[in-house]
């Protein structure tokens, strides 16, 4: 991404032209229909330093949540939609200027590859492509999904049936704000320093139709070699090390949410 005379953003390939000629929203990305399962955990805190940049702080007890998303409806997809399996830290980031709590993406799995360039190069989030099952309900009225690379499993959750929460829970949701996704903005350079280099903090605006919560399920991996998926290998080896020492919360919800890309700011 750079600028043109103008002081606009170009996104490659640069034939794509500014965003002040509309080709961005500058009110951000609609998401107009999202179907959402999740799960969190306490994990060793000491393991998950080890897999985070030193600028963001591990607040314990150190949890971290295995989310599954189906998105339709996107603006800037024409009105489809996209499958996301990602894996998030709570941390805190304190720096000289900002101080944010937040969701720290250790990866993000995504089934197209559209949201995958624009979410690397704009926001600098840590984005793969992997192919992604629907939520699926099966008969024991357990929720499961799964993402998987080239027909061999990567990880995958499985929730036990939920409570569905009342109207007086889902309106306390909506007036709580939610906490921002954090990233780390890394591109390298093809000599010399990196051309990018530092924390970002994207928000969304999230507004909840239906949700449905419990505390018992279960996180799991596939077990692919280097020869199955190559260098995704040490991604998942990294994931493995976080271990899992008990469930705090497990999820499903139907929401719409904007993604406010626009206001995305590098964290000082």
């Amino acid at each position: 991404m750079s600028t043109n005379s103008y002081g606009n953003y170009l996104m490659m390939p640069i034939i794509v032209g500014p965003e002040r000629d509309g080709n961005f929203s500058s009110s951000g990305s609609p998401y107009r229909e999202v179907q959402s399962v999740a799960l969190s955990y306490e994990t060793d805190p000491d393991a998950l330093r080890a897999l985070v940049p030193s600028c963001y702080e591990i607040p314990e007890p150190a949890i971290i949540t295995v989310s599954f998303i189906q998105n339709n409806g996107v603006d800037f997809m024409a009105g489809g939609g996209y499958r996301i399996a990602t894996v998030l830290a709570s941390v805190e980031f304190n720096g000289e200027k900002d101080h944010e709590k937040g969701n720290y993406v250790l990866v993000m799995f995504e089934d197209d590859t559209l949201p995958i360039l624009l979410g690397r190069e704009r926001l600098g989030v840590a984005k793969l492509f992997a192919d992604i099952s629907p939520i699926r309900t099966m008969p024991n009225g357990h929720i499961r999904c799964e993402t998987s690379l080239w027909g061999h499993p990567l990880f995958g959750i499985d929730v036990e049936p939920l409570t569905e929460q009342s109207d007086e829970v889902i309106a306390k949701a909506n007036e709580t704000p939610r906490p921002p996704m954090l990233s780390y903005k890394y591109i390298p350079s093809l000599e010399g320093p990196p051309d990018a280099d530092y924390p970002v903090c994207t928000r969304s605006e999230v507004t909840t139709k239906e949700l449905s919560l419990g505390d018992s399920g279960r996180y799991y991996f596939g077990d692919p070699g280097t020869e199955d998926i190559s260098f995704m290998k040490t991604i998942i080896d990294s994931l493995k090390t976080l271990p899992v020492r008990k469930i705090v919360r497990t999820s499903r919800a139907a929401t719409s949410s904007v993604l406010r890309s626009d206001k995305a700011r590098r964290l000082r």
